[in-house]
């Protein structure tokens, strides 16, 4: 016994079996290490887009969206199996997944799996059907607004209604003309809203599920009768969008003024539009006042034809208004409009005209009543004002920033303000163009040139090793 002690100990008293030894304990640790990192990472790891267009990150809007689903939303894809077209989707819904574990995905090749895809009436490859509870919503070959909409449509209790006032010459969403509101609709049937009109002549009251109504340019001035359901509205803590053009209907003109807001019958002018192509009556806008519909917003917007707004100092109780947009100090309002319509031309005077900035959109909120709103606190009623509608016609929705302005301001009007973001862009297309000479050494520096360069090291090693010898 006492001999195979003494072997053992002179078996790891020699020197090799020590390093065996010490290499065994070293990999062990390394190891551990490993298995240790890879245990944390399962629960706690962190993604880096490093891309200039954040093409490989999600909206603003969507994650917003994604932290508000407190429920299961699984998502079915009818896909070709193998056929490459799901890549693009794969990559968003693992994204969605990633942000919120509540987010389940599959993928369903209907071919192999026809009882499932007649369970849910597949027709198509690249349908995904979307489902939390007993809602469901379906996109085709889907891109990230759309999966985010799916995802509002089955979390959401039913759809908010907006109303556009009709019957005085306000702006007509059925019409797809440049002056007409179809993209506007569009836009907001987009993000789950249901969009009618009210005709205020043939009713009693506004509906009571008004979420935001909406009076978009009227050219004739509205009745009595239309002035107190609106107001009576107001009392109830309704959301109001006003888009009043220059030169048109005093009456709401001085309608306003109750709550604290003066339309100035000008007309603002902005020489620096100039700069970039465009109109003086078109002016530029990128200075926004803090407020829950800006937040995070730094686009630029334009707003063709607008008049300017004047926030009444002398404040009544109960009424808070405020900027929200601005123009440039350059920029003034005109008020010689038969200079504009006879000349083409306007000049800032001094004695008539007021110098920018100037405010073209306000906020308004009034206290009511104790009627409570959703999540159980007091309502107020919430009101946007503009001073131009044509920022969110057919012709100019689609610029810059307006749209995502316009759909800011009725998420908030509906209390929806956890929607509020910049809406998803398109990642920009920046090719690598290489001249021909560039092309020529990217084939020749690594199939050519570094294998001789390995070579030739070889050769002088070897020589040099032969030499000593």
């Amino acid at each position: 016994m006492e001999g195979l002690k003494m072997k053992i100990r002179g078996i790891f008293s020699n020197r090799s079996a020590r390093y065996g030894t010490h290499m065994l304990i070293t990999i062990l640790i390394v190891l551990g290490i490993l298995v240790l990192i890879g245990a944390i990472s399962v629960r706690h790891h962190w993604r880096f887009d490093l891309t200039k267009t954040k093409r490989h990150s999600l909206s603003d809007e969507t994650i917003k969206v994604l932290n508000s689903v407190n429920k299961e939303v699984n998502a079915i894809a009818f896909y070709q199996e193998n056929s490459g077209s799901e890549g693009e989707l794969k990559d968003f819904l693992k994204l969605y997944k990633y942000k919120n574990p509540k987010f389940n995905y599959r993928f369903i090749d209907p071919d192999r799996n026809p009882t499932l895809a007649k369970k849910y009436g597949i027709t198509d490859y690249g349908t995904t059907v979307f489902e939390s509870g007993k809602n469901e919503a379906r996109v085709s070959w889907g891109r990230e607004e759309q999966i985010t909409n799916a995802i509002l449509k089955v979390i959401r209790e039913g759809k908010k209604v907006v109303y556009l006032l009709k019957g005085h010459g306000e702006n007509d969403i059925a019409t797809f003309a440049k002056d007409g509101y179809s993209q506007a609709k569009k836009a907001l049937e987009g993000q789950n809203y249901e969009v009618k009109e009210l005709v205020l002549l043939r009713a009693d009251s506004i509906p009571e599920n008004a979420s935001v109504l909406i009076i978009s340019s009227p050219k004739k001035e509205l009745m009595e009768s239309e002035m107190k359901l609106i107001k009576g509205y107001i009392e109830k803590g309704g959301g109001l969008l006003f888009l009043i053009d220059p030169l048109t209907v005093p009456g709401l003109t001085s309608f306003l003024e109750e709550y604290n807001l003066k339309l100035r019958d000008d007309i603002v002018v902005d020489t620096m539009s100039q700069l970039f192509g465009g109109d003086y009556l078109i002016p530029i806008v990128g200075q926004y006042e803090p407020h829950s519909i800006t937040r995070n917003f730094n686009v630029t917007t334009f707003f063709p034809f607008t008049r300017s707004i004047e926030i009444i100092k002398k404040a009544k109780a109960g009424i808070t208004a405020e900027p929200l947009a601005n123009t440039n100090k350059e920029s003034w309002g005109e008020t010689d409009r038969k200079m504009l319509e006879k000349e083409g031309k306007a000049k800032f005077d001094s004695g008539k005209d007021t110098r920018g900035p100037l405010t073209i959109a306000a906020v308004v909120t009034v206290q009511t009543g104790e009627k409570k709103n959703e999540k159980g606190g007091r309502k107020n009623s919430k009101m946007v004002v503009f001073g131009d509608s044509d920022f969110a016609n057919n012709s100019y929705l689609n610029v810059l920033g307006n749209k995502d302005l316009f759909l800011n301001t009725l998420n908030w009007l509906a209390e929806e303000e956890g929607l509020i973001s910049i809406r998803p862009k398109d990642t920009d297309y920046n090719p690598v163009i290489l001249s021909k000479a560039m092309g020529k050494a990217i084939f020749f520096v690594p199939v050519l040139i570094i294998p001789a360069m390995i070579l030739v090291a070889g050769i002088v090693v070897l020589s040099v090793k032969r030499w000593k010898k």
